[in-house]
């Protein structure tokens, strides 16, 4: 890996919005699947991004590592497995992408141990479900989160290497001979239905999706899927990181203010001797303190530490 991940690549791990105006990297032969003619760009808006981001207050601390294997994925057109603690940021990194590289409204399969590939590509409604709907053509990739793939029984991640493979799938009911159009509805579209060109009675992908595959490590994949992918393993972040996630969290022009330096500090320092996930801990806990729950805590007879721990401790989970 390149050493200084500020001199190569598109992504840079900021989390700013970008314009979507970056020249994108021409595929490498191989992964040159040569869908079209390319649709209309999707939609810019995604309002779920807000949810797992926040405001865009201020640049992230980009982790090198990180930075370093998503260019990877990027260049070589290849899906991005990541694995990790829970809390550690592997749902929320498909979301920076695609805000930092201006790629719009973010695809979600939220897998359960009834997912099937089916579900992923289409519905008999002529509706494509969020896989189906990542491979349609477009100038610019569309971005896919595949989340917690090891849920699933082993029969979907092999047979999500075939689609990863191919580029496309076989639309059921097209003519299997020469060119033809087909109308389909995306899976974040409640509009109109599109008209897709298929070739072979296949949806074929012009730029190959970002696509990022997460997974908490309950199962193990199969390795023709792995050695697809480019892996990326999360990692805690660091204090740095939590005060910049803070920020975005309660901007300056939001409904609540981020607390006090000192009450920051505090926090921080109750993440960084805690165990586990410490993420959403953190978060809550700034919640509480910034609804006032430190100061009448702390009215209450106790010190200020004394109450900082209270705060810490009810945010815990435990277990039942």
């Amino acid at each position: 890996m390149p050493s200084n991940s500020e001199s190569w690549g598109l992504y840079r791990g900021t989390g700013s919005p970008g314009t979507g105006a970056q020249e994108w990297p021409r595929p490498p032969g191989w992964r040159d699947f040569g869908g079209g003619p390319d649709l209309p760009a999707p939609p810019s808006d995604d309002p779920y991004a807000s949810v797992m981001l926040g405001a865009a207050a201020q640049p992230l601390e980009p982790v090198p590592q990180e930075v370093d294997k998503v260019n990877t994925a990027l260049h070589l057109c290849r899906p991005l497995l990541v694995t990790g603690e829970p809390g550690t940021g592997k749902s929320s990194l498909a979301f920076r992408i695609s805000r930092e590289l201006g790629l719009g409204r973010v695809l979600r399969w939220q897998i359960t141990s009834l997912s099937t590939l089916r579900e992923g590509l289409y519905a008999d409604d002529a509706r494509l479900g969020p896989l189906g709907t990542a491979f349609l053509p477009h100038r610019r990739p569309r971005v896919l989160l595949v989340d917690r793939l090891d849920r699933a029984e082993i029969a979907l991640p092999e047979d999500l290497c075939t689609v990863l493979s191919a580029g496309g799938f076989s639309l059921p009911g097209a003519p299997t001979g020469g060119d033809s159009d087909a109308a389909v509805r995306m899976a974040t579209d409640d509009g109109p239905s599109v008209t897709v060109p298929l070739s072979g009675g296949a949806v074929r992908c012009h730029a190959f999706p970002v696509v990022v595959i997460t997974t908490s490590g309950d199962r193990d994949l199969p390795f023709d899927l792995v050695r697809r992918c480019v892996t990326l393993r999360t990692s805690r972040p660091s204090p740095g990181l939590l005060r910049a996630i803070a920020a975005t969290h309660f901007p300056v022009d939001g409904p609540r203010r981020l607390p006090a330096p000192d009450v920051v500090d505090a926090f921080l320092e109750c993440a960084a001797r805690a165990e586990g996930p410490v993420v959403e801990r953190f978060l809550d806990a700034l919640q509480l303190a910034a609804d006032g729950v430190l100061r009448i805590v702390s009215a209450q007879g106790r010190s200020r530490q004394e109450a900082v721990n209270d705060l810490w401790q009810w945010t815990a989970p435990e277990e039942l």
